[in-house]
């Protein structure tokens, strides 16, 4: 009973390892997919004209319709009526000589 407890607890811990791997990174795959996929920037493409176009168009009407959303209002206190006045400090008495 302790080694199936011991073997679903290993699986369950290298489930998510196994998850990570890019895909076709099955065990007994290709070696190139048994790795992580991990890209430092080597696969940036330069946008075309077009795409910066889009781009532009996209970051404008954006920015038109952010600036349609009205301000916020104060925020009110409903229960600010109910509160008594905060405590006034109490002057200190001076004793007479």
């Amino acid at each position: 009973m302790r080694s199936l407890v011991a073997t679903v607890v290993i699986v369950a811990l290298a489930s998510p390892a196994y998850a990570q791997l890019a895909p076709g990174g099955a065990p007994g795959g290709s070696s190139d997919g048994a790795r992580p996929s991990l890209t430092l920037g080597g696969g940036i493409k330069s946008k075309s004209e077009d795409e910066l176009k889009e781009e532009k168009e996209r970051d404008s009407a954006y920015k038109a319709g952010a600036a349609k959303i009205p301000d916020q209002k104060a925020k009110s206190d409903p229960w600010g009526n109910l509160r008594s006045a905060p405590p006034q400090p109490k002057a200190t008495a001076q004793k007479p000589k």
